[in-house]
């Protein structure tokens, strides 16, 4: 009975962890280049099993791991020049005000204060030649293969780039990634870049309010099975106690 209790309560850790991976899915619907998450149940990851020291099944942690789901959603056209979507699989590079090199393809940018191309959390956009200095009344022209000009004047290539494994990207901030380091970047394949277009979230709104009911449903469920476990050993508890 004790066993039963903590397999259900088990069950239900991993769904309240899910609900907030859906709510923040969700809460991002219309954030550009956001990219959804999951979760990995242990259902889901019997092979584990065969590497791991024999354990009772109900002391198996139910979930292993959040994974990102990276996979290229709708561009979206906006014919704003500030605007940049990639097509393919890779990356922007954009660098952090201590100078940290991160990832990102949300593409809708903005000027800074200094006059220069900017995330909208303020990460600076890189090219080959460091980032895009530009002036009000200039003219930005991102050409397919990322080649910049300003007032048609070339300042450099966008530093474009693509993983072996992305899911060994940690998420920094909101839509922007960085890399350990021991995942180096690498020269991306057929990778385009889409000015006046953006990438909006690949998020499905029905399909992730369906898995928050679900989720929910799981939820549920555990919760009975404890509430009939405990039942039961109330009663196996009051039983031997008046047979004493």
């Amino acid at each position: 009975m004790i066993k039963g209790i903590y397999r259900a309560a088990s069950g239900m850790l991993p769904q309240i962890r899910k609900q907030e991976v859906i709510a923040n899915n969700l809460a991002n619907a219309s954030t550009p280049g956001f990219k959804r998450e999951n979760i990995f149940l242990q259902e889901l990851s019997e092979a584990k099993d065969c590497t791991m020291s024999r354990q009772e099944k109900w002391e198996i942690p139910m979930y292993d791991d959040i994974y990102t789901d990276f996979s290229q959603s709708v561009l979206e056209r906006t014919d704003n020049p500030m605007n940049l979507a990639l097509d393919g699989k890779g990356f922007m590079v954009v660098q952090s005000a201590d100078g940290q090199s991160l990832y990102t393809r949300a593409g809708n940018f903005t000027i800074s204060t200094e006059g220069i191309v900017v995330t909208s959390d303020g990460y600076q956009l890189q090219t080959d030649s460091g980032p895009i200095q530009i002036e009000s009344g200039d003219t930005l022209t991102v050409g397919i293969d990322g080649t910049v000009s300003v007032n048609s004047e070339e300042r450099g290539i966008l530093q474009l780039v693509s993983f072996e494994n992305p899911q060994r990207l940690e998420k920094f901030d909101g839509s922007v990634y960085r890399a350990p380091e021991d995942e180096a970047p690498v020269e991306p394949e057929s990778l385009w870049v889409r000015q006046g277009y953006i990438e909006t979230a690949n998020v499905d709104v029905i399909r992730e309010m369906v898995d928050m009911i679900q989720s929910f449903r799981e939820y549920e469920s555990n919760q009975k099975a404890i509430q009939i476990e405990d039942e039961s050993l109330e009663k196996t508890v009051n039983e031997v106690g008046a047979k004493g």
